[in-house]
Parts: C-alpha cells; structure tokens; sequence
C-alpha cells in the first residue's frame, strides 16, 4: 500500500514537472517570437490596433464609417505605438518589413484583377437583361422577388462584389419588382441577400480571397467547401421570398409598362458566360490569376463579339489624355481597401513582433480553445464581435485573419474549414447591421430613386431587417456545424 503511494506521489510530482516545463516552453517560444520591445510590455503592442478601432467606431457613429477615413485612423494607431516602442528606429524599420506581408500581396494581387473583371461585367448592363427576363417570363410580387433573389446572388457570383450588386439592383430591379407587385421591404431584404451570397461564395469576392489568404490556402478549394453552407442558407431563403415576398402594385399599368420598357434590355445577357467560367475554373483547381484572365478575356471578345458595348468603354485614352474605362474603374475601386489591408496586416504584425498576440493564442489554448471545437467558437467569437466594431467585412477578416491561422494550426483545423468561418460568420449577422456598408448604400439608393418614381418606398432599416434572409439563417447555421462538428476537417 505504501509503495503504491509513493508510485502516485512520484506520478504526480512528474506530471507538475511537466507542466511546469510546458509553461516554461510556451514563455520561451513566445520570448523567441518578441522581436520588439515595448514601454508597458507586450499589452503596448496593441495600441495601433486598439487606436484603428476605436476611431473606426467613432466613424460608425458618426455615419462616416469610409475606407478613407479608416487609413487614417490604422496610421495614426501605428504613428501612437511608436511612441511606447523602446527602440522606435528598430519599430520603423519593422513596419517597412511587415509590408512586405506575402499573404497581403497575394489578396491585393488578386484584388487588382478581381476589379478589373468586376467592373466590366458590372457595368455592361447585366442588371438590365436580368430585369428583361423577369418582365418577359411575366413574374409578378412573391414569383418576382424569389427571382430578384437569385438573380442577385448570380449576379454577385459573377462579379464578385455584394456591394456592387446592392447599388445596381436597387437601382434597377427594386423599381421594376415594386411595379410587378413585389413588397418593397422583401424587395429589399432579397437585394441585400443576395449580395451576402455572392461576397460569401464568389472566387473573385474580396472576403473570398482575404480568407483564403490569411489562411495560407488556395481560393478554389475553399468555395469548393463553402458551397454546402452557402446552398443550404440560399435554399431557404428562397423559400422564405416566396412566401413573404408578395406586396401591392398601385401603378398605372400603363405607366408600369413604360418603365419596364425603359429599364428592360436583353443585350447584355452573355454577359454572364465570363462569371460562369471564372467559378468553373477557380472551383477546378485553376490558379486564381490565371482563372480571372481568362474571364477578363471572355469578357471582353463576348462584349466585342455580340456589340454589347465597344473596347473603349473598358479601357481608353480620352481627347484630353487621361485614361477611363470600366476596367480601370473597378481596379480604382479596390485600391482604397488594398491600402487599408497593408496597413491593417502591418498592425496585426506589430502585435505579434511586440508578443501580444503568442500571449493571446495562450491564453485561448488554455481556456476557450483547449479542444478543438473551442478553437473554433473562439475564432467565431473573435470574428462577430470584430464584425460589430468594424462595419467593413474584409477589414474584420484581416484583423482577426492571423489570430485564427494561429489557432487553426495549434489544434490541426485544415484551413479551408477556418477561412470557412471567417467568411461565412462575416457575410451572416453583420449584413443586417444598420452601419454595414451596403445597407447605408442601399437606403441611399431608394432616397435617389425617390425624386424620379413617387411610388418607390425608402424602407426603414426595422423594416428590412427581419428579410435579409440569408444572413438570418447563416449565422446559427455556422454556429450548429461548430457545435456538431459539420464540416470540419483536419488539417
């Protein structure tokens, strides 16, 4: 009996050995990975964060919440965190390198050329041929807005910009879906959704490619296992336009078959054959660059080919010598965000130079995150609470981005099933926040539409909510599979 004691006794005492070498091991990683010294320690490296933060949440208060005005405020946090750095040379020389960031070049890479194709499908008119369609198949209220559903999530598959899809459908199809009888509200709520569902699954979608990138994956394999997610929430969603989507049509018929004439235009619908090659290919393992050049191209011969619109309206020199085009537009687009990424990354690095950020994963290791299914709620609680304070998406994507590579790799999470959270928790809850972007965009919309058609509706954000169906439906869709284990996939 006494023996068997002792062989506890001894049991024990080894396993605090253990432990206490652990402990010991974690401090000295996180010591080897403190390249930065900070007045205040580790804690002081998050002040560029902490900075960028609560000036964005300012900015969200405010009504001001602007990629501009974000990069000054991620400047302004790096310039603060300078002054507690005990070497600030040493601190300079550390964000030049930082911007050096492979995981940010490829996303702004992809960015460049994700615009360019964008913008050419976007402004070729696709909007107007979807409206054709609907007119001539002769849909009307609930039939009509689960269409505008669907036509908003191929269109947002297509070019790959949710926001891009809110400002041309609202333009174009809330109109005509309040002619056919459509409820201006369901309308709406349709438009945002889909917009949601293509941010969310197209290949060519900023939050696409942050996600992917900041998870050291590729594009392809990611929308690949993201479709189940996307297809289940959209399935509903369908279901719920149709049965909530009818409303009361008190126009002219006359005056609502002159508009339909007006907006309706069928020219532009080959227009879809480039986003439909683009998803093939990236899906089809195609490297992502080589995939958005082949549909630029498609893009491009098709317009030529079926004279939908002339190679000067994608690219020209103008009489006065300045250059114009779709496609330079939708490059100029993403180059406010690019900057802002840079700049964000460059933050995230300090705080992993300064220690904060291996004394934060340890910190998750040893309380949420200590299995696997806690990892991944920890880095779905990172991603909605950042989502509330950053009304941005992609830029709460590359905030939290490095933290849940790290934690996805502790406890071997593959990194399609992380990007996967990162994306799918971004484009659900947060697109029915009154500050979100195309929220603010789409109430912009409607007040402008107003001094043209005295029948449209500028629908209170109380009133749209409840139908953004697809955000509705996706968030405790993703909490279930971190629950039951759906989807996930070792890494």
């Amino acid at each position: 009996m006494g023996s068997k004691t002792q062989r506890v006794g001894l049991r024990n005492r080894l396993a605090g050995g253990v432990r206490r070498n652990l402990n010991q091991e974690e401090m000295m990683a996180s010591n080897n990975n403190k390249t930065l010294m900070f007045h205040g320690g580790a804690f002081a490296s998050v002040i560029p964060l902490l900075v960028f933060l609560a000036i964005t949440i300012v900015l969200v208060f405010k009504g001001a919440a602007q990629v501009e005005g974000m990069i000054i405020a991620v400047m302004l946090g790096i310039s603060v965190g300078m002054l507690f750095a005990l070497k600030p040379a040493e601190y300079s020389e550390q964000v030049f390198s930082l911007m050096a960031n492979r995981i940010c070049t490829v996303a702004i890479v992809c960015w460049l050329w994700a615009g360019a194709f964008s913008g050419i499908l976007a402004d070729s008119g696709l909007v107007e041929a979807i409206v054709w369609v609907g007119w001539k198949l002769n849909l009307t209220g609930r039939t009509f807005t689960m269409v505008v559903f669907i036509a908003s999530c191929l269109f947002a598959v297509s070019t790959g910009t949710g926001f891009g899809t809110v400002v041309g459908f609202i333009t174009v199809m809330y109109p005509a879906g309040i002619v056919l009888g459509g409820d201006p509200a369901a309308l709406t709520g349709a438009i945002l959704s889909g917009g949601a569902f293509g941010d969310n699954l197209a290949p060519v979608s900023d939050t696409t490619i942050v996600s992917a990138a900041t998870q050291e994956t590729d594009v392809g394999g990611v929308v690949r296992s993201r479709l189940k997610y996307c297809l289940i929430a959209a399935s509903i969603s369908c279901v719920l336009f149709y049965l909530f989507g009818d409303g009361q049509s008190s126009i002219d018929p006359k005056e609502a078959a002159r508009l339909l004439e007006e907006t309706a235009d069928p020219s532009a619908l080959p227009m879809l054959i480039p986003g439909i090659v683009v998803f093939i290919l990236a899906v089809n393992s195609f490297h992502f660059l080589t995939a958005l050049n082949i549909g630029i191209v498609t893009a491009v011969v098709i317009g030529q080919v079926t004279g939908v619109f002339p190679l000067e309206k994608v690219f020209q020199i103008t009489a006065d010598g300045s250059v114009a085009g779709s496609a330079l537009d939708g490059v100029l687009s993403m180059l406010p965000i690019a900057i802002l990424a840079l700049l964000l990354v460059t933050a995230n690095g300090l705080m992993e130079a300064g220690g904060f950020l291996d004394w934060l994963i340890n910190k998750l290791n040893k309380t949420v995150a200590r299995t696997v299914r806690g990892a991944e709620a920890a880095i779905v609680g990172l991603i909605s609470l950042t989502n509330i304070f950053v009304p941005i998406n992609t830029i709460a994507m590359i905030t939290v981005g490095p933290l849940a590579n790290q934690l996805r790799k502790r406890h071997n999470i593959h990194p399609y099933r992380s990007a996967n959270l990162l994306d799918t928790i971004s484009c659900s809850f947060p697109a029915l926040l009154p500050y979100e972007s195309s929220l603010v965009a789409a109430a912009a919309v409607q007040r402008s539409l107003l001094e043209r058609y005295d029948f449209v509706v500028v629908v209170p954000w109380a009133q749209e909510a409840p139908f953004i169906f697809y955000g509705i439906i996706l968030f405790p869709l993703m909490l279930i599979a971190v629950a039951t284990g759906f989807g996930h996939r070792k890494g």
